[in-house]
């Protein structure tokens, strides 16, 4: 019993605020839209999280209007500018408060003008008179819309899970365009997206959300009373008697519950510990490739074999089709395809992290861009080139979220790429002699959303400032330790009740 109370006892006190942390942050992340209107001001957080020089994926893409009346948009929102770049007006005015309400992901001018956004929590269409976006109502339980296009005289809208069409007209109408499952599509799951949604609770939708939550509350409150019952025999000690007797009386009680809490929900507490840590490197890049056969009743089982998977598409009007980008690679589908969709044997590499970049270049060959690097692949010639060294692109690590450019953007005009977005770096131009255009003030005091900062201390990247790269071990080294505390302190309970038990017979 000593020896499991010192590595009960111990491990706690050290990591007892991280686990507070990892608790309150967990909630923040698993109800993103409630949060969404909280910002936190940059100015708040460390030196890395200020904008500089267009980074941090401040901007993902640019849209012409006029010959001198372009859009900047990404995750601080749109802003209207000259050609030059040189003046920047806000052009957000009718979003939903909150900064996560701005994260736009795609923007179309169609061939009639209408102006469609298309961002985290829906589609967006923009009212010229009122001067002002006006929400859309999709169908679909997913509202997250990542790509909009114009192709043969219909607008087409990819969310995660479908793609839709879209009506023309004052009153919108949309219609799902089915798309064919793989060749060869075996009905398996990502065991990442397991764990994903295991650890979340969204595997049982909301009910398994608001379950993990209790978990997260439990271990806020096993965390402070655990303090409470070490430290507070200290304290008690400088105080009057009757003030002490009342304290170890409440202490009593902390154990009590402490103890009864721990032991319950031990199975959950691990089970929630277990799938969090493989949700990262380096424990992650084990499992990233590992298929696993659906949990039979959960969002997992589902019908749709796209469900979760969609991430960026083009119109590919050559061979009319469509060239999607998933989270299981690229494939063709489209009236002109076969009933399935089929894989393209040579793919260019794309993080784990997903694509930021995908459009066509004109002459068959398309630009794609991720954390991975920036290049220009043609399908058909099956060729992928790195247009930052212009070499023959190297194979994908396995696992590697990052390569040696971590593209978050990019910058078109009518001749091509100009610019991209380096994540950390920010505007690298791509034309020789282009200037770097300014980042004005108000588009650099942008907030941070309040998800956005659970999410670094959820994952141990804001750490990063004092640990550099060791911060990846953040998550392992927390997992392991939260195990041993919880394994000793059931095992120490188990020793106690075996101990009564025994005396009870006797």
């Amino acid at each position: 019993m000593k020896t499991l109370r010192k590595y009960h006892k111990w491990p706690s006190l050290v990591i007892g605020v991280f686990l507070i942390l990892f608790s309150v942050s967990g909630i923040i992340l698993n109800h993103r839209q409630f949060f969404s209107p909280v910002n936190v001001s940059r100015k708040l957080l460390p030196p890395v999280y200020r904008y500089n020089n267009w980074n941090l994926a401040a901007v993902k893409g640019n849209l012409r209007l006029e010959e001198n009346l372009y859009l900047l948009y990404g995750n601080t929102g749109i802003w209207a500018t000259d050609s030059a770049f040189s003046r920047f007006t806000d052009f957000n005015r009718g979003f939903n408060r909150g900064i996560d309400q701005r994260k736009v992901f795609t923007m179309l001018q169609t061939s009639d003008k209408k102006l469609l956004a298309g961002t985290l929590f829906g589609l967006w269409q923009y009212d010229r008179m009122n001067s002002r976006w006006v929400k859309l109502s999709l169908p679909g339980k997913n509202p997250r819309v990542v790509k909009l296009a114009e192709y043969q005289g219909l607008i087409y809208i990819m969310t995660r899970d479908h793609i839709y069409l879209m009506s023309p007209g004052e009153r919108p109408e949309f219609r799902l365009l089915p798309l064919p499952v793989p060749e060869g599509a075996d009905g398996k799951v990502g065991l990442f997206i397991t764990l994903w949604v295991l650890h979340s609770g969204e595997m049982l939708g909301i009910a398994g959300k608001l379950l993990v939550d209790l978990v997260g509350f439990l271990l806020i409150f096993i965390s402070l009373s655990g303090f409470y019952y070490t430290l507070l025999p200290k304290f008690a000690k400088r105080t009057s008697q009757n003030l002490r007797q009342k304290l170890q009386r409440a202490n009593r009680t902390a154990i009590k519950w402490h103890n009864l809490t721990g032991v319950y929900a031990i199975l959950i507490l691990v089970i929630t510990v277990v799938s969090g840590m493989f949700l990262r490197p380096p424990l992650l890049i084990p499992i990233s490739g590992t298929r696993v056969v659906p949990v039979p009743g959960t969002i997992l089982d589902n019908t749709n074999h796209w469900h979760d998977k969609l991430r960026d598409f083009v119109a590919d009007s050559v061979n009319n089709r469509l060239i999607l980008s998933t989270s299981e690679g690229f494939f063709a589908a489209g009236p002109g395809q076969d009933k399935y969709c089929r894989p393209f044997r040579v793919q260019p590499p794309v993080s784990v992290m997903g694509i930021s970049v995908f459009e066509p270049l004109g002459d068959g060959t398309l630009l794609v861009g991720s954390f991975s690097g920036l290049f220009r692949w043609n399908p058909e010639k099956e060729t992928v080139t790195d247009v930052i060294t212009g070499r023959k692109a190297e194979p994908e690590i396995q696992g590697n979220p990052f390569g040696a450019t971590a593209v978050s953007g990019i910058i078109m005009n009518s001749n091509g790429p100009q610019a991209f977005l380096d994540y950390d770096g920010g505007w690298v131009p791509l034309i020789y002699g282009s200037k770097v255009p300014e980042m004005p003030e108000d588009i650099r005091k942008s907030p941070m959303s309040l998800w956005n900062v659970g999410l670094e201390v959820h994952t141990g990247r804001i750490f990063s400032v004092f640990l550099g790269n060791l911060y990846i071990l953040y998550l392992p080294l927390m997992g392991l330790t939260t195990l041993l505390i919880l394994i000793t302190g059931f095992l120490m309970w188990y020793r106690t009740f075996k101990r009564k038990k025994n005396k009870l017979k006797t």
